[in-house]
């Protein structure tokens, strides 16, 4: 029998608190202050898309937007940190945790490579202001998690990862999915959720979350069609043309420029012809106020290299390794309508190898 609530945090009722109240700041964050901030906004001068600059300038120095970043950077950081935050309630069942995560994983669920060398920019960057990144700690995904589930975050969302699935694929069934920067699993078990022929492979730098993703696998129907490795999406230990679909989820704007066009290159080589390449993550609208939130959630949330992306052709970039039918569209994370709350700009990058190619 599968256990959802593995390695769980049992937070105290003061914690509880402190959480739903950021969870119920957040929500006056994306409603309210940001319709107020949007029309005043519209008064603003440069909103032509080649005046970005002076509109952002403009925009920069209006109270309701300083307090806005000031409230985007600061609530994120206090979900994380002090007596009530995360961190702190995982340092409290440290021990016991720990344990949990070391047990014995059964069945071939799991890879994991401790000589692993992790890029520089995955060592340098603590995206998402997540304390220490998801790198040494043994706990780094348990808290992930949390936090994800926590204060309206953004992964939280129960029905996010299938309503990319079936976004994406329609009445299609995958078969071999590989899905890099698994994180905790969820995206990955979304695949194999929805098919009873679709098995998975889940990548992640992070050993505490591929770990954490195979202890989860364990008494879930689909426990026997996934696999969760630790490894470089960029360089596979998987041979030429395994899977028929290469995917992602919120990871390219983690990764500088380089290391995207090397991603993208690795898809078309671990791809069969006429697989399909797909990233669900965040680009930003031809809309001077929402690019301005866009690009400030970069510089608030230690997310350095949205704007890398951002000045990214994915189009050319894809079809520059060889893809064909690249196609970028708007995803909707809910079925509320779009515009009367802040929301990164959710967007599916999809491409196609060649039926011919090798």
């Amino acid at each position: 029998m599968s256990n959802p609530d593995f390695a769980r945090l049992s937070l105290d009722a003061e914690t509880q608190s402190f959480q739903s109240f950021i969870g119920a700041f957040r929500r006056l964050w994306a409603g309210p202050l940001y319709r107020a901030l949007r029309d005043e906004s519209r008064s603003l001068d440069h909103q032509a898309l080649d005046d970005y600059p002076a509109f952002e300038a403009a925009l920069r120095y209006r109270p309701k937007h300083q307090f806005f970043g000031w409230l985007e950077h600061n609530l994120q950081k206090m979900k994380y940190e002090g007596r009530w935050g995360i961190v702190h309630a995982a340092n409290a069942e440290r021990e016991t945790i720990e344990t949990q995560m070391a047990a014995p994983i059964g069945g071939n669920r799991l890879t994991e490579d401790p000589s692993l060398q992790l890029p520089d920019y995955y060592e340098e960057n603590d995206f998402h202001q997540h304390p220490g990144g998801l790198r040494e700690d043994p706990l780094a995904a348990v808290i992930y998690r949390e936090s994800a589930s926590a204060a309206g975050g953004v992964v939280g969302k129960a029905d996010l990862h299938a309503r990319y699935v079936r976004a994406l694929l329609g009445d299609e069934k995958a078969r071999k999915v590989i899905d890099i920067g698994c994180g905790f699993g969820r995206s990955t078990f979304a695949f194999t959720a929805a098919s009873p022929d679709t098995s998975a492979v889940g990548v992640d730098l992070s050993a505490s979350c591929v770990r954490l993703s195979a202890h989860l696998a364990e008494g879930r129907p689909d426990q026997d069609r996934v696999h969760f490795t630790q490894a470089d999406g960029v360089n596979l230990p998987f041979a030429d043309g395994g899977f028929d679909l290469f995917t992602s989820t919120m990871l390219l704007h983690e990764m500088p420029a380089t290391a995207i066009r090397e991603l993208i290159a690795e898809a078309f080589r671990v791809l069969e012809p006429g697989g399909i390449s797909a990233h669900l993550d965040f680009l930003p609208p031809p809309d001077n106020f929402l690019r301005a939130l866009y690009l400030g959630h970069s510089d608030r949330n230690a997310e350095p290299f949205m704007r890398e992306l951002a000045e990214m052709d994915m189009v050319a970039e894809h079809e520059k390794a060889g893809f064909v039918d690249v196609q970028i569209v708007p995803f909707a994370e809910d079925d509320q309508g779009l515009g009367e709350k802040w929301r990164l700009p959710w967007t599916i990058i999809r491409a196609r190898k060649p039926a011919g190619a090798k």
